[in-house]
């Protein structure tokens, strides 16, 4: 025994005595293999050819770079792959200690797997991997999550993995606002992106912001989203002053628009956002040849919690909406499902356009919710929560909603076939 602890100490000599004549890189990567935190696939451009990677370091890893290949070529990855260099920034948070690293790969082949790594150009993560989109999709399915701000972030996280799980086909997810309680408070992130991490880096995911993400630990006090906006990297073509916030893209034959409803929260810093994203929103929806049109925001139109009303973000959205002939629009906010027959305006009419409440992902519910003439749905998940899972079609769009346990809680169809009436605009 006396012999083993001897040849011990003299091991950790020889390997305490190497470190201390390499270079201080090397160095580290013998002793500390890079650690990646909240790896989180994204878009940013075309969904076909392109994927964007982010990820967090503890700010002793100031440099971030991706290593990539083909899956096809693993065997051979070092060989094979390219590395391209991320673009490395402070969490804005204080105390956090945190490097933000993001990266757009560009250049992909459609519908092929990618390996990459993560690192510093001396050490590397383990492999991770992701798959582009089809060049020619017929039909795609794809998840949405009410709410998932909480206390606690594991009935987030169990919610999210039971869904991928139960559809890992599934193109994309989204997280229609509020996804965490406390915007500006980057420990309840911490806790959002441990639950969902083993999601996420492997399924892109595209949120959108809501009123929770303005709040910060003081009472009252709001700030813009800067801990989203810093966390997820989403596409730069929405108006001036709200890239990251409001945006849009495409997926085989449906045009997504992703706005930002937070006029209460926001105005103060951007006091015309709701005019902004107006005229930007007439325009996409006109440039789009898209066969189907999807439209998220945080603040439904048609809200069905008691004392709740959002009047000046249907007001600014609703008539682009029926002038556009949106087929669905999905909301959050009210933390129950609902879904409103198709309406143009306030009207029911067949051609019209149907919104959606998407329930709630997280702990939070609502016990007061009422659903009100114009809704055709309506359920209060307050004993556990749910997600959706939309398929695109060719011919028509079809939507499920699922609890936490499994039970289907609604399931309807929109056919492609509209009808023609012609819609004022």
């Amino acid at each position: 025994m006396a012999g083993y602890r001897i040849r011990n100490s003299i091991l950790i000599f020889l390997l305490t005595a190497v470190l201390a004549v390499l270079p201080v890189p090397l160095a580290r990567a013998v002793a500390d293999a890079y650690t990646a935190q909240h790896v989180t696939l994204t878009w940013t451009d075309k969904v076909t050819v392109t994927q964007t990677i982010t990820w967090k370091t503890e700010s002793s890893w100031p440099v971030g770079k991706i290593m990539y290949a083909e899956k096809a070529d693993s065997n051979v990855f070092a060989a094979k792959a390219t590395v391209v260099t991320a673009v490395s920034r402070p969490l804005p948070a204080d105390g956090s200690g945190l490097v933000v690293h993001a990266a757009a790969l560009t250049g992909l082949k459609p519908d092929t797997t990618y390996m990459y790594r993560l690192g510093d150009g001396d050490s590397w993560s383990r492999p991770y991997w992701f798959t582009t989109a089809p060049a020619n999709t017929a039909a795609f399915r794809f998840l949405v999550f009410g709410d998932s701000q909480s206390d606690r972030y594991e009935n987030w996280g169990r919610l999210v993995k039971q869904a991928y799980q139960a559809n890992p086909q599934a193109a994309f997810l989204t997280v229609v606002g509020d996804l965490v309680d406390v915007g500006a408070d980057y420990s309840q992130w911490r806790e959002w992106f441990d639950a969902a991490e083993a999601v996420i880096s492997n399924v892109t995911i595209m949120p959108l912001t809501g009123n929770h993400e303005t709040y910060t630990p003081v009472w009252g006090e709001r700030t813009m989203p800067v801990l989203f906006t810093a966390q997820f990297k989403l596409p730069a073509n929405g108006p001036d002053g709200l890239q990251g916030l409001v945006y849009s893209f495409d997926y085989g034959d449906a045009h997504f628009v992703i706005l930002d409803s937070q006029e209460r929260e926001e105005a103060r810093f951007i006091p015309d956002m709701l005019a902004r994203q107006q005229a930007w929103l007439d325009a996409d929806l006109a440039a789009t040849a898209k066969r189907w049109k999807i439209v998220l925001l945080h603040k439904t139109p048609y809200p069905v919690k008691s004392g709740r009303s959002n009047e000046s973000v249907k007001a600014a959205f609703v008539p682009l909406f029926d002038k556009h002939r949106v087929d669905v629009v999905i909301s959050g906010h009210d933390h129950v499902y609902a879904r409103t027959y198709p309406l143009t305006g306030d009207k029911i009419t067949a051609g019209g356009t149907i919104y959606i409440t998407a329930g709630r992902s997280g702990a939070k519910a609502y016990q007061y919710v009422t659903p009100n003439e114009l809704h055709e749905f309506f359920y209060n998940p307050f004993e556990e929560p749910n997600y959706l899972v939309v398929e695109v079609g060719q011919d028509k769009l079809s939507v499920k909603t699922v609890s936490q346990s499994g039970q289907q809680i609604d399931s309807w169809q929109r056919p492609q076939e509209r009808t023609q009436e012609k819609i004022a605009s």
